[in-house]
């Protein structure tokens, strides 16, 4: 996405829809393979459970999350 391009808002957490069902309601799309999106989708997953389990402090999950916020960011595209 360019500097131009409008924001969008994605929820992370046990609950929350697909990181593809949140994009598609958003107009958007992840420039990746389906074994990209499908292990985007696992990383995402396994930070909510590494945090819900107590392994992982609520910092090191932000950490994650923003490093995984960024590579999506990178894949982002308009549909």
């Amino acid at each position: 996405m360019t500097p131009k391009s409008k924001s969008f808002n994605i929820k992370f957490g046990a609950l929350c829809p697909p990181l593809g069902e949140q994009l598609r309601n958003q107009g958007l799309n992840l420039d990746l393979d389906p074994m990209g999106r499908q292990l985007l989708q696992r990383d995402i997953d396994e930070v909510t459970r590494l945090a819900i389990r107590g392994v992982i402090t609520e910092s090191e999950r932000d950490r994650a999350r923003k490093r995984l916020m960024q590579t999506l960011k990178k894949h982002l595209k308009h549909l």
